[in-house]
C-alpha cells in the first residue's frame, strides 16, 4: 500500500509545517520589542454597520454605556433596517455615539465606507453589531502598535455541544491563518474586529471593483492592503478579542460558509486558493481511503481513523491550549469524518442562490 503510506506521510508533513510555522510565529511575537508608537484612544472611531439587528444593538449599546474607557466616537450606520432599531439612538444623550442612515446606496460595504467617511480620526475600528466585548477591551487596544491594518481576534460563543462543531471549524481556519502569517502573510480576517488606518483604507478600498459582491468587506480590504504593500499585523489570540454568536443551525452555518467560500474565489489570491485546494484534496483523499477501508477491512479502518485522530490531536494541541479550548479536540475524530462531506455539500451549494440579511446574493 505504497500510495496509502505516501498519502499519510504527505499529510503528516503538511501538519508539521503548520505547527512549526505557528510555534515560530508565537515565539517571534513573544520576544521583547523595542519602543514603538502606540495607538491612542482619541485616534479611534468605531464603525458599526447594521441591518435589522434591534436585539443585538440593544445589547451592544448597553455594553458601550458601561465602559469606563472609550474611543473618540462610535458611528452606527443603518443599512435600510425595518425593525425600528433607529429608536434606540433617539433616547441616547451622548455626543460620542452617532447614528447615520444609508440613503440610496445599500450593503455592508457601502455602510462601512460611509462610516469611515464620517469619521474624523486617524484610525477606524470596525465591529459587527452582534459582538460582545470585555470591560478592559479598550485598555488593551492602547497597547497596540500603529499599523495600516491590525487583524484582531474573534471568538465564538457556544451554548451547547452541537455548537462545538461550528466552533472547531473556525478555530482550525484561525490556526492556518496564524501559521501562514508567521512565515508569509495572513490570509483571513474578520470585519467583526478589525482596526485600520483611515488613510490606507481610502487609498486601497477600490469599492467599485467588488461592490457587486454583497459580503467580503473584510476579505477585500485585506487583499487590497496586501497588494498595496501596507503594514499588516495578525494580533495574538488572547487580547483585544470580541465574542460573536455561532450560527443558530446547520443551514445558517452552511449559508455563512458558502458566502465565505464564494468571496474567496473572487479575491484572486493564489496563496489562499492553493491552500484551499491542498486542504480539499487531503479531505477528499482521506474520505476515499476511509470508505475503501470500511468496505474491505473494518478493523483496519478503525486503526487508521484512530492513528489519524491521534496525530491531529497531538499536532493541534499547542494551538488549542493557547486558545484555552482543548476540550474541542475531543470531537476532532468525528469532525474529521464529517469535514469531507461538509466540503462536498459546500462545493455543490455555490451553484444555487442564497439569501443574506433579507437580500438575495
Amino acid at each position: 500500500m505504497f500510495w496509502f503510506n505516501s498519502f499519510l506521510g504527505a499529510y503528516i508533513c503538511f501538519l508539521l509545517c503548520l505547527l512549526l510555522s505557528y510555534v515560530y510565529g508565537e515565539n517571534k511575537r513573544k520576544k521583547p520589542k523595542k519602543l514603538f508608537d502606540r495607538i491612542a484612544l482619541d485616534e479611534i472611531t468605531v464603525v458599526i454597520p447594521f441591518r435589522n439587528e434591534y436585539t443585538n444593538l440593544k445589547h451592544l449599546l448597553k455594553q458601550i454605556k458601561s465602559l469606563k474607557t472609550t474611543p473618540r466616537a462610535f458611528i452606527f450606520i443603518d443599512d435600510h433596517s425595518s425593525d425600528n432599531g433607529a429608536k434606540l439612538f433617539k433616547a441616547l444623550h451622548r455626543t460620542d455615539i452617532k447614528y447615520i442612515s444609508l440613503s440610496s446606496s445599500r450593503g455592508k460595504k457601502q455602510a462601512i465606507y460611509m462610516g469611515v467617511g464620517h469619521a474624523t480620526t486617524k484610525y477606524i475600528l470596525s465591529w459587527d453589531a452582534d459582538i460582545s466585548i470585555s470591560s478592559h477591551y479598550f485598555e488593551e487596544i492602547t497597547q497596540l502598535e500603529k499599523q495600516a491594518l491590525t487583524i484582531l481576534p474573534v471568538k465564538f460563543a457556544n451554548t451547547s455541544f452541537y455548537d462545538w462543531f461550528f466552533e472547531i471549524d473556525i478555530d482550525l481556519a484561525s490556526y492556518m491563518n496564524h501559521s501562514f502569517a508567521a512565515v508569509k502573510r495572513p490570509l483571513l480576517c474578520s470585519g467583526a474586529n478589525l482596526l485600520f488606518e483611515k488613510e490606507s483604507y481610502t487609498a486601497v478600498i477600490n469599492l467599485k471593483e467588488h461592490q457587486h459582491i454583497p459580503s467580503g468587506d473584510d476579505a477585500f480590504l485585506l487583499r487590497n492592503m496586501q497588494r498595496a504593500k501596507k503594514t499588516i499585523t495578525l494580533h495574538a489570540l488572547d487580547t483585544c478579542a470580541v465574542t460573536t454568536p455561532n450560527p443558530s443551525d446547520i443551514n445558517t452555518f452552511l449559508e455563512q460558509r458558502k458566502r465565505w467560500f464564494g468571496k474567496t474565489l473572487q479575491l484572486k489570491d493564489s496563496l489562499l486558493n492553493t491552500f484551499g485546494v491542498i486542504q480539499f484534496m487531503f479531505a477528499i483523499g482521506f474520505f476515499i481511503i476511509l470508505i475503501v477501508l470500511l468496505s474491505n477491512d473494518p478493523l483496519l479502518f478503525l486503526e487508521f481513523w484512530l492513528l489519524k485522530s491521534v496525530l491531529e490531536t497531538v499536532l493541534l494541541f499547542p494551538f488549542f491550549k493557547a486558545l484555552k479550548k482543548t476540550k474541542l479536540l475531543t470531537i476532532l475524530p468525528l469532525y474529521g469524518l464529517l469535514f469531507p462531506i461538509y466540503n462536498m455539500i459546500l462545493l455543490a451549494s455555490i451553484f444555487r442562490k442564497s439569501e443574506w440579511k433579507g437580500r438575495r446574493i
